[in-house]
């Protein structure tokens, strides 16, 4: 079959369809295309077309375009960029804020205690990772700034604070160390402390001391203390767990104990306590032995650790002796129708001046048995000894309970008051009165015999100790005309007078120049006692 016209076939394909199309320009061209691509018009014709139905027409709109939503795509992919980038930025960024107040005002001199930050990144705490930067100089008014930062990444975060040094504010004085020592396990228990108001040097007397907080954290006691304007003062108290302090063992009676020959000792016992472990007394071992058969002396030991390992031990010493000889009294008391006027107890301030005003009138010297116990000064001692009066020993504490509690108490308390006398004359003193006389017996309730032992004891070692003959009684709270009238009393020209006074009495140097006219108006004589004076009472234990 030859090839048709693009009009026949066009022609006769409309008639053949005998349908009514709209068609559009577009689709034209598509059959435009369709018949210049030489496709077979015989086989076009072979396929005849098939009865058909006569249908209504159908007549075909034209499509309406679709609107692009290009634009709104991409704005709401920009919005949830950016959202995400803004979400990321915020979650990555670590947050930071200040403990403590952000503004500071400090006493100077004060230690600063850091509040510090805390720090988050996505819930996590990353408060260690945070850096410090500046310092305060409590030392130096001024204003400082501290700068607390911390980074993740490129993203920073900061905070800062301000701390304000002046002159004038609160401050706290602690009371006992600032290092203290205190047991493992025990709870702290505060010391003490003091607050008042500091302007520029000068410490002011009010007391702030109730305004004062502090708290124990990881064994540091902290204080704190703010006035009415706001300015604050911090210190700190170090607890430095440790036990180094011995465990303290009491012996039970002297530790010093006398037993006549063949008698029985009774071990008087001991208790311990430790500042940490407490009572020990079951821990404590005792080594040593007595034998009440053979003269001598013996040592008893006792020994105990706490749980820290630090060793106590303590000494007993029990001597066996001879049945103790009590020493006969001897009242010759030096030269007779002399008088040896002698005053114990002091210095005692004003009664002891009023003294010495009237021995200088007289030109009379006495004997002053010195103490450390009533506040006499040393003045007064060294005027004593400078208007050529005898200074001599009668005791440090004048304590009974410690002076007579054994041999070895009694010779620590005189070699006090003996370092006292030669530190302030510049001599040794060699006269010695015991504190109520050789022939107390107060003593016994301290150390059986001690009396005995120490008068021979002081006379071996080179002392003299001089008791008196005539008692003045101003120690039993006379008045001072019943202090002339017993001294006078006893007065006689057939023996040495050694007349016990006691220079802390005002009542004493009330009567004092009394007795010393009655003296001189009936021939005695009036000289300070040595070492060729014996004058002792019988030893009463």
């Amino acid at each position: 079959m030859g090839v048709e016209n693009k009009e026949e076939v066009l022609s006769r394909t409309k008639k053949h369809a005998n349908l009514k199309f709209d068609v559009e320009k577009e689709e034209i061209e598509d059959i435009n295309e369709i018949i210049d691509d030489d496709f077979d018009i015989e086989e076009f014709e072979e396929e005849k077309p098939k009865k058909v139905e006569k249908k209504e027409a159908v007549v075909m709109k034209p499509r309406k375009k679709k609107k692009s939503h290009t634009g709104l795509i991409v704005f709401i992919s920009v919005v949830l960029i950016i959202g995400l980038f803004v979400a990321a930025y915020i979650l990555m960024t670590p947050t930071i804020k200040l403990l403590g107040d952000k503004e500071i005002k400090l006493t100077i001199n004060s230690e600063y205690i850091e509040s510090g930050v805390k720090a988050k990144l996505l819930g996590k705490d990353k408060t260690k990772d945070v850096k410090v930067i500046g310092e305060v100089n409590t030392k130096k008014t001024g204003t400082y700034t501290i700068v607390y930062k911390i980074q993740n990444m490129f993203l920073i975060s900061k905070v800062k604070r301000t701390v304000t040094v002046v002159n004038e504010g609160p401050v706290i004085t602690l009371e006992g160390d600032k290092d203290y020592s205190i047991c493992p396990k025990k709870k702290y228990e505060e010391v003490g402390f003091k607050a008042n108001s500091v302007k520029g040097k000068e410490v002011l007397e009010d007391d702030l001391s109730k305004n004062v907080e502090f708290k124990v954290k990881n064994d540091v006691v902290t204080y704190k203390v703010k006035d009415s304007n706001g300015v604050m003062y911090y210190t700190t108290r170090n607890l430095v767990r440790e036990d180094k302090t011995a465990p303290d063992i009491k012996l039970g009676g002297n530790d010093h104990i006398y037993i006549t020959l063949n008698n029985k000792y009774n071990e008087p016992g001991y208790t311990v306590e430790d500042n940490c472990d407490g009572k020990l007394d079951d821990k404590v071992k005792v080594e040593g032995t007595v034998d009440t058969s053979k003269l001598g002396d013996y040592k008893v030991t006792y020994k105990v650790s706490d749980k820290a390992g630090n060793e106590a031990t303590k000494e007993r010493t029990v001597t066996i002796q001879r049945e103790i000889v009590r020493r006969p009294a001897s009242l010759t008391c030096g030269e007779a129708g002399v008088i040896y006027l002698t005053f114990d107890d002091g210095p005692g301030g004003n009664s002891t001046v009023s003294i010495l005003n009237t021995l200088k009138k007289y030109n009379i010297k006495a004997t002053f048995f010195v103490t450390s116990s009533n506040g006499g000064s040393d003045d007064l001692i060294k005027r004593e000894f400078d208007e050529g009066h005898l200074i001599a020993l009668h005791t440090s504490s004048h304590e009974y309970s410690q002076v007579y509690k054994s041999d070895e108490a009694y010779w620590a308390d005189l070699n006090k008051i003996s370092a006292r006398v030669e530190r302030i004359t510049g001599q040794k003193s060699k006269i010695v009165r015991f504190p109520g006389g050789s022939s107390n017996t107060v003593s016994r309730h301290y150390s059986t015999g001690i009396m005995a032992r120490m008068a021979a004891d002081l006379e071996s070692k080179g002392y003299t100790y001089v008791d008196w003959n005539v008692d003045s009684r101003d120690a039993e709270g006379k008045n001072s005309d019943q202090i002339y009238n017993y001294t006078i009393s006893e007065l006689s020209k057939s023996k040495g007078n050694v007349v016990l006074m006691h220079d802390i009495k005002t009542t004493t140097a009330n009567a004092l120049e009394r007795v010393i006219q009655y003296g001189l108006n009936n021939g005695y004589k009036f000289k300070v006692l040595d070492s060729s004076v014996i004058c002792h009472h019988r030893t009463a234990n």
